[in-house]
């Protein structure tokens, strides 16, 4: 506890004191303000997040604490620590009080890392400076495959993990706790240059373009089949109906042709729905490979992407034959 006790003396010049801790001991104002501010003073927070399909090992981790701890010897650090902590699937989560212990870890593990987070504490004086400066770096990388594999573990509604597949995952993410933003932007370029050097899967263009109309998919084939249903279904009208067409045939004509109608209307929506899910479920690879478990998933991963490429390519070729069908269907009657 400490209350501020006005000069006693009257002298305008002196500055005044507080009493500190129960001794009740003398200190300055001034010195107090300084000591505070020193230890609960307020630090700005800059943060910078990406989305791309980043193929991150344990080789690029390794680089990019070597690439934080140069930058350190730029500045005059006078105490530091990490602590780094990796998330597993079912809530599991092993921690390492510095990267030399986490080069110890066991990488025989089954479960997948889910996210990969390294925390740095740094106490810089900078140049000019006789005051110690608190930064705190932390660095977070998320495995998408093992995401995916959780939600579908867990039972996530389809809906959900459609979203999930078409929006953009954030995978790498520094945030960095400073006093002065020179040294700050130090590390995130630091992280940006890392980045842009990891190995990556490239995206796709035209993935990203279907999959904005992808929800269109089964009334557009329902347009095109009926259009040429009803196209061919008149030429067929005027080549066979006469005026000595008999009541019968076209009630024929009417109750086929409206058959037709309902069962290609249904087929199309069914056949749009399997190109949809297809489109919206296409996985592009980003992971972390730490262990055996990394690699399990990852080889998962690649099997359903050749699953859905299937199921798109055959879904495709069904659309093709509902087509032909239905521009011969005048002749079935």
């Amino acid at each position: 506890m400490s209350e501020i006790i006005e000069n006693g003396n009257g002298d305008h010049d002196s500055a005044p004191v507080v009493s500190v801790g129960d001794a009740n001991s003398k200190v300055s104002l001034k010195i107090y303000q300084d000591v505070y501010h020193q230890i609960n003073g307020r630090t700005e927070e800059v943060r910078k997040r990406y989305a791309e399909h980043l193929l991150v090992e344990f080789n690029e981790i390794e680089q990019l604490h070597h690439k934080i701890m140069q930058l350190c010897d730029v500045h005059n650090v006078v105490a530091s620590n990490e602590v780094v902590s990796i998330f597993h699937d079912k809530e599991r989560k092993e921690q390492f009080t510095s990267f030399e212990r986490f080069k110890l870890y066991n990488t025989s593990s089954t479960s997948p890392t889910l996210n990969f987070v390294m925390r740095y504490n740094f106490s810089i004086i900078p140049a000019g400076l006789q005051r110690t400066q608190e930064y705190i770096v932390t660095v977070k990388l998320t495995s998408r495959v093992a995401v995916m594999a959780q939600m579908e573990a867990d039972g996530a509604p389809v809906m959900y993990r459609r979203i999930f597949a078409y929006s953009s995952m954030v995978v790498a993410e520094i945030t960095v706790e400073y006093a002065d933003y020179i040294v700050a932007r130090g590390f995130i370029e630091a992280f940006d240059e890392w980045v842009k050097g990891c190995k990556a899967s490239p995206s796709l263009k035209w993935l990203d373009a279907l999959q904005k109309i992808s929800h269109g998919f089964g009334d557009f084939l329902m347009i095109i089949n009926i259009g040429l249903m009803t196209f061919f279904s008149l030429g067929y009208v005027s080549r066979e109906f006469g005026k000595d067409v008999g009541l019968d045939t076209v009630a024929k004509f009417i109750l086929f042709y409206s058959s037709s109608l309902y069962i290609f209307s249904i087929l199309c929506r069914r056949l749009g729905a399997i190109l949809e899910y297809s489109v919206d479920n296409f996985p592009i690879l980003s992971y972390l490979k730490l262990n055996r478990g990394d690699e399990n998933v990852i080889d998962k991963f690649r099997l359903s992407r050749r699953d859905t490429l299937l199921r798109f390519v055959f879904g495709s070729i069904l659309a093709v034959v509902l087509g032909i069908i239905s521009t011969k269907i005048e002749k079935l009657m």
